[in-house]
């Protein structure tokens, strides 16, 4: 375990408390669940945590707001507490710790070291083909992608200077009028459409697994216990239906080429704040 994935899993450690105090119910997902169940931890070249909530306990959670950890130096990150996000799910950040991914430099919202919190939501009302969901999937990223036109300033370049220029008056419209706040109200009515308790199929809206996202929620249920990096976690009742659903062939491990992280930063530093780090860089 390197110093960033000690970070993340302390960040993990006060997210599993806040969680316990308030009765809510949460799992590790996507490649952290994979990590907890194939390797007892962090898959050792990943460079992110992922967990979820059944949408009810996950806007329980988000409500908690600043008084959910008793450590101020955590934060629970969505569009309406930090104005320039641009997702539709959260993060809890560390916001002593500076990651600044490289595709986000141009954003000014808080670029603590994080782990990814996301919403089981409702699929469908009926039992269906996991790929028929696809679309659906798509299109939440779409919405999500919209969001990342405020990354389109640009330093002006002679030889690229009109390109530049059209660049930032469209980042600049964004800027001004900050849209993202009004889409993303938008999105959450498109994420709460079908309510959880109802359907009888449910997943992650943000999954990168597109056509394997949806299933079934028995696989989910109360969950069971696992260990990540010795800690007592919470992994899907079903973990074995939930990583073959995603992965098919999970304990399979890729190929060396395939082996690494999928987040470049601009910037890390886990000994400053990201609002010290970003003045003492000139970001």
């Amino acid at each position: 375990m390197n110093k960033l994935q000690e970070c993340q899993l302390n960040i993990l450690k006060a997210f599993i408390k806040v969680c316990e105090e308030n009765n809510l119910t949460y799992y590790l997902c996507g490649g952290t669940c994979l990590g907890a169940v194939r390797h007892k931890g962090f898959i050792p070249w990943d460079d992110d945590i992922d967990v979820m909530l059944p949408r009810p306990d996950y806007d329980k959670f988000i409500a908690l707001g600043k008084d959910a950890f008793k450590d101020k130096k955590y934060f629970i990150q969505t569009y309406k507490s930090d104005k320039n996000y641009t997702y539709n799910y959260a993060k809890v950040r560390d916001s002593s710790t500076t990651y600044i991914e490289n595709f986000y430099v141009n954003h000014r919202f808080n670029h603590g070291v994080w782990i990814d919190v996301f919403p089981i939501d409702g699929f469908s009302y009926e039992a269906k083909d996991p790929a028929s969901f696809k679309g659906l999937v798509k299109k939440s990223w779409r919405f999500a992608f919209i969001n990342y036109l405020p990354a389109l300033k640009r330093k002006f370049r002679k030889e690229t200077f009109f390109k530049d220029l059209g660049l930032n008056i469209v980042w600049l419209l964004f800027w001004w009028l900050n849209p993202c706040h009004i889409w993303n109200k938008y999105v959450d009515k498109y994420c709460h459409k079908i309510p959880y308790e109802s359907a009888k199929m449910v997943g992650n809206l943000f999954g990168i697994n597109m056509a394997r996202e949806a299933m079934d929620p028995n696989i989910f249920l109360e969950g069971t216990k696992g260990i990540f990096e010795g800690v007592e976690v919470n992994l899907p009742k079903d973990y074995d239906k939930y990583l073959t659903n995603l992965y098919h062939d999970y304990m399979k491990l890729p190929p060396i080429e395939k082996q690494k992280g999928h987040h470049i930063d601009k910037g890390l530093d886990l000994d400053i704040g990201y609002e010290e780090y970003m003045r003492k860089h000139h970001i």
